[in-house]
């Protein structure tokens, strides 16, 4: 029996050697530092053991489990949120492409088009979005972090979909709703209800019910605000 559960030992062990070759880390999990613990401490460029708090056991954060280099360098820069939101869950090589560079710092590496693809949401998103510079929007599958140049933090705005649905009527592209000339869409101080091809005759909403009161034309003013239909409809 001993020499059986021995014999069966040695095979297991065989199939993992075997499995897992001098030169290659072919891993079926990522608790390397099981294994690897030895290899972590006596690492010296850059020391990893003194500074755990930047190189932690986790292995798989920064290495591929093909080769050990190249690797990334530690601690995430505080401009990227990672602690919330959609970048949340997403462990460090699913946004860095290590063959891209061979450092990350200032997200060198990243590549964000893996997950942002030239599709019918991004270009209905982007649409007549200019930079900080403005330039119009372009999108530039030759460099795969190029929305960092808009989204150093990775985040976007949010349509506020609680407060105004975009259903019914109102489920229409951005552009339709949002005059990006006039700024960016932030608190919707864009929005252009009056011209935006659906509210676009103010002599007609004149005539309509609770229009004809005092409180709408006050609210209407003299027509300089395209969004004024938002102090009754929010």
């Amino acid at each position: 029996m001993t020499r059986s559960i021995a014999l069966v030992a040695a095979l297991g062990l065989a199939g993992c050697f075997a499995s897992h070759p001098g030169d290659r880390q072919e891993l079926m999990g990522e608790d390397c530092y099981a294994c690897h613990k030895r290899d972590y401490v006596a690492t010296a460029a850059p020391v990893h053991g003194a500074t755990p708090a930047v190189f932690s056991t986790a292995c798989a954060n920064c290495h591929r489990t093909v080769s050990w280099a190249p690797a990334l360098e530690g601690l995430h820069s505080d401009v990227f949120l990672l602690a919330t939101g959609a970048h949340a869950p997403i462990a460090c090589l699913g946004c860095h492409a290590l063959d891209l560079a061979r450092t990350s710092r200032q997200g060198a590496n990243t590549n964000c088009i893996q997950c942002h693809p030239d599709d019918v949401r991004q270009r209905e998103q982007h649409d007549g979005v200019t930079s900080v510079t403005s330039q119009p929007y372009a999108y530039l599958a030759s460099v795969p972090n190029f929305c960092l140049q808009c989204h150093p933090a990775g985040t976007a705005i949010r349509h506020p979909d609680n407060l105004f649905a975009r259903r019914d009527h109102h489920a229409v592209p951005c552009i339709d709703c949002h005059d990006r000339k006039a700024g960016p869409d932030t608190l919707g101080r864009n929005v252009t209800c009056v011209d935006a091809k659906c509210h676009h005759t103010l002599g007609f909403s004149d005539s309509i019910g609770s229009h004809r009161t005092t409180d709408y034309r006050a609210a209407r003013g003299d027509g300089a605000s395209r969004n004024f239909c938002h102090q009754c409809h929010r």
